[in-house]
């Protein structure tokens, strides 16, 4: 009970925190398309009232909670490099659930939550599939946007997408967790070389003003809007 009362609490300082992305990302694109993975409430993706967005969200607690639209595409499904079933870890504070396994590291929210709370993390397989799979279904020809926020499983995401269709992406978002000890075999370095190999260039970066961790923004270099 105190676990979700306090997820309800810092989730305005994420909404504080996305708004400054969303605005931002806004000013420099007019999307067309937007993919929301990790769309947690959908915060991100319903602030683009005039796109058509998909969101993805594999906690089933979270993905009821979606506001439904008609022109809107929303799955209860996880992203990665292949289809495949995964097993999902849903954390006592729910926006930090991931596939990636944690290290359950001494830090000052596993304390609180684990240690003082005595919370439990509880474990559902998910179906996963890779963004080519949805390139490929729904004959997407373009994303404008494509925000990736899957704590710790960004990489797989990324693994998921052929040469073909990174030059179909015009602005990543994505998450970087700075305790690179939060996730077991996390690298961001690996993200970064994936996306400059892709033709991605950083142009900017924001810091959530509570949790260890930012969004950063990428740009194809080569992606010109039609």
């Amino acid at each position: 009970m105190i676990a979700r009362f306090l997820t309800f609490i810092f989730s305005y300082t994420f909404l504080f925190h996305m708004s400054q992305v969303t605005k931002f990302i806004k000013d420099k694109c007019k999307a067309d398309i937007v993919f929301d993975i990790g769309a947690f409430k959908g915060q991100f993706g319903n602030s683009f009232k005039q796109s058509k967005v998909f969101f993805f969200e594999p906690n089933i607690n979270y993905f009821k909670r979606l506001e439904k639209k008609s022109k809107n595409k929303y799955f209860r499904v996880g992203i990665g490099k292949k289809i495949e079933k995964k097993t999902f870890f849903i954390m006592p504070n729910a926006s930090s659930s991931s596939f990636q396994k944690p290290t359950l590291k001494k830090n000052l929210r596993n304390i609180f939550f684990f240690h003082f709370l005595k919370e439990k993390i509880k474990k559902v397989k998910v179906n996963i599939y890779p963004i080519n799979f949805f390139f490929n279904k729904y004959r997407i020809k373009k994303i404008d946007i494509l925000k990736i926020d899957t704590e710790g499983f960004e990489i797989d995401v990324l693994k998921g997408i052929s040469k073909k269709n990174f030059k179909k992406i015009g602005f990543i978002i994505i998450e970087k967790q700075l305790d690179k000890y939060l996730y077991k075999g996390y690298s961001f370095p690996a993200i970064q070389k994936v996306l400059i190999k892709n033709d991605f260039k950083l142009i900017k970066k924001f810091k959530d003003p509570l949790w260890n961790y930012e969004d950063q923004i990428y740009k194809n270099k080569n992606y010109l809007k039609n």
